[in-house]
């Protein structure tokens, strides 16, 4: 097993922040939540104390224009006075050209001045406005001065000069005068307590502005305290199990994860450090085992050698076997004797295309080699089905043997249906092939009697083959058969039995004396 540094070794450990966070036992999906509840949290109370702190400065702001109102009005009070001696004193000198207007106007100010300070304390007592103590006073002082208005212009009336500058003197005057002394003093308070509220607000908006950026800075200390706790919490167990698939990746399978996680990620490190383990001891069973597996692919590989060598073997006999017996011949190993040269008595089936020559000279040889073809690949599982032992292909025709090399029952019968098949499925299978001035049909010759059998070549190329007379009567009476037509020996027929009739006597080359040939009746009667 490799051998490689352990990580818990050199791993640097988290702080105890991190630790502390880590051990809870907390999922990790509800610490994310607290992490987020708390972000939300802050920026929550963040909002709640800047609202809270605006609402000060608004209710301060609000004072203030109070004030300015309450200064306006007190101004106006002390203005009004102020006009009502004017045209009063100015009453005392008027001329004739003017006689009476400053009297009037002087009555005039003075009800006005009534008006709009009864206004005024209305609206404080409506709008719950501050009230100055000295308010009530100075109204009455104000209801004082239309009476002696009133009796200026009766005054006046009566053309009484010296009467005038009494009343103005001694009752107008010092009324107007009071006004505007009570006006002016309170004004002048109220503007002291506005600019000590002025201050004030100054003083309480440099405090709330130190508080909020307080609070701001502690709350993004504490999100980001909270932040890193738990992030560190989830990526350090996440590195931990990272360099040990890495270590157990590279072979090391003794690197263990040192996760301290009470959530999933803990469970994660036992998992891997449990994968480690068994992959360490399935390591170690797998060296244990791999001399044994090389001394078993020694073995295989012979084993294949003498497969491929059989595999070899049953290829060639395949190409003039049947499949059942290549392989009992495989199977039999080299104690096969079914191959080895012998006589017997055999059945041939010889098979000729009729007009073969002159439709090869006619048609073009793409044509000529499809419909041997065809013929072949409707002729080749018939033989196989049959039980023949297809000997070799002869060009246009071919060579069937039963009862070689393995003994059958009925060979002739089997030669005859195997025959009659293949004339069955001749037409069919060349049908596409022909043509109108060349044509070509199928003769079959079939003959019993003794043969050599044995196998004929050279190494590397050997085949099956059946020589003596019964192969060279099936070849003649192949010759003499017509399009369509089967004949059959004497000795092939008399096997046979039924179902046959004479075809005739030939003069067969090579053949001592005339043969007599039969054919079957059905199809002698179709034809």
């Amino acid at each position: 097993m490799p051998e490689q540094g352990d990580p818990r070794q050199t791993d640097p450990q988290p702080n105890l922040l991190v630790r502390a966070v880590a051990r809870l036992k907390v999922s990790l999906r509800y610490k994310l939540l607290a992490a987020f509840l708390t972000g939300t949290g802050l920026v929550i109370a963040l909002a709640v104390l800047g609202l809270q702190t605006l609402q000060q400065a608004n209710e301060r702001t609000r004072q203030l224009i109070r004030d300015q109102q309450q200064i306006a009005a007190y101004n106006r009070f002390y203005q009004s006075a102020g006009d009502s001696l004017a045209f009063a004193l100015a009453s005392i000198s008027e001329t004739p050209g003017r006689m009476g207007l400053p009297v009037a106007q002087a009555l005039n100010e003075a009800n006005d001045l009534t008006v709009i300070v009864a206004r005024y304390v209305r609206q404080v007592e409506r709008q719950n406005l501050p009230r100055d103590p000295r308010l009530s006073a100075l109204q009455r002082t104000v209801q004082r001065l239309p009476p002696v208005a009133s009796a200026l212009a009766q005054a006046r009336q009566s053309g009484g000069t010296a009467g005038v500058a009494e009343l103005v003197e001694k009752q107008f005057t010092p009324i107007a005068l009071s006004i505007q002394r009570d006006a002016y003093t309170i004004a002048k308070d109220i503007e002291a307590r506005m600019n000590l509220r002025a201050q004030e607000t100054a003083r309480a908006y440099v405090r709330a502005r130190a508080l909020v950026i307080g609070a701001c800075v502690a709350a993004v200390l504490l999100s980001l305290l909270a932040g890193y706790a738990i992030s560190s919490s989830v990526l350090w167990p996440v590195e931990q199990i990272g360099r040990t698939l890495g270590a157990v990746a590279s072979g090391n399978f003794t690197a263990r994860a040192t996760v301290s996680n009470q959530d999933e990620f803990g469970g994660l490190a036992r998992n891997v450090n449990s994968m480690s383990r068994e992959l360490g001891a399935l390591y170690e069973e797998v060296n244990a085992q791999k001399e044994e597996l090389q001394s078993w692919n020694s073995q295989l590989e012979r084993k294949v050698a003498q497969q491929v060598a059989e595999l070899e073997r049953t290829n060639r006999l395949r190409r003039f076997l049947p499949e059942p017996v290549a392989a009992m011949i495989v199977n039999a190993g080299g104690g096969s004797t079914l191959l080895n040269s012998q006589r017997r008595t055999v059945t041939v089936l010889f098979a000729d295309l009729r007009g073969f020559t002159a439709y090869a000279s006619a048609v073009a040889p793409e044509q000529v080699i499809a419909a041997l073809n065809a013929f072949h690949q409707a002729s080749g599982p018939l033989i196989e089905e049959a039980g023949g032992t297809l000997e070799r292909f002869l060009g246009d025709g071919l060579l069937v043997l039963f009862n070689a090399p393995l003994p059958c029952e009925d060979p002739a019968k089997r030669a005859l249906t195997l025959a009659e098949q293949m004339q069955d499925a001749f037409p069919g299978a060349v049908q596409p092939f022909q043509t109108g001035g060349s044509r070509i049909g199928l003769g079959i010759g079939i003959a019993t009697g003794e043969a050599t059998l044995g196998q004929i070549g050279f190494e590397g190329r050997l085949d099956y083959a059946a020589i003596g007379a019964a192969p060279n009567l099936a070849a003649r009476l192949c010759d003499k058969a017509g399009s369509g037509q089967i004949l059959l020996c004497e000795a092939t027929a008399r096997a046979i039995g039924a179902g046959l009739q004479e075809a005739g006597e030939f003069d067969l080359k090579g053949i001592p004396g005339p043969a007599t040939a039969y054919e079957p009746v059905k199809r002698a009667e179709g034809l």
